[in-house]
């Protein structure tokens, strides 16, 4: 009996992966509209960021979990192919589709990872520009109020 329990614990464990991968798929859209959007404001952005790494977290304690059960029922499975034919079917199409939705969040990455660089690089260009142009007005102020400068003068050259 508790060889039924240690299969449901794994198929368990590769539903919520499924669950946890399509929120970072929709997550990761989020971002690119984010990163597209000239509005958005580094804070939303962060907010992608922060829900990503919770999920990987998520992802990473259920990849363990399923180790450690797989490492218990291996010899179980092996032994009787016959009688878990449906759930070994079953669990390998879903570690398919998880395999699938993997790429798919790579390319993702990807794209964004390409968007973010783009819009940091604008951002900088940005910084540098208001740089230059404060350093030039402080140059300027500093010019017309320095040591040297003599206020405009009148002079009368009537007598």
């Amino acid at each position: 009996m508790a060889e039924a329990g240690y299969v449901q614990i794994l198929r368990e464990s590769l539903e919520k992966k499924v669950v946890l991968l399509d929120k970072i798929k929709e997550e990761n859209l989020r971002q690119r509209d984010i990163l597209m959007d000239e509005q958005a404001s580094p804070e939303d952005f962060q907010e992608t960021v922060d829900h990503k790494e919770k999920w990987i977290d998520e992802l990473n304690a259920l990849d363990d979990g399923f180790q450690l059960v797989f490492e218990r029922v291996k010899e179980i499975f092996e032994q009787n192919k016959a009688k878990y034919k449906t759930e070994i079917l079953q669990m390998k199409a879903m570690i398919r589709q998880i395999t699938d939705d993997t790429a798919y969040i790579r390319a993702q990455e990807q794209e964004n990872y390409k968007l973010a660089q783009h819009k940091f690089a604008g951002i900088k260009q940005q910084a540098q520009k208001i740089r230059r142009s404060q350093s030039a007005v402080s140059q300027y102020y500093k010019s017309m109020n320095g040591p040297d400068h003599v206020d405009a003068q009148f002079l009368d050259k009537t007598k």
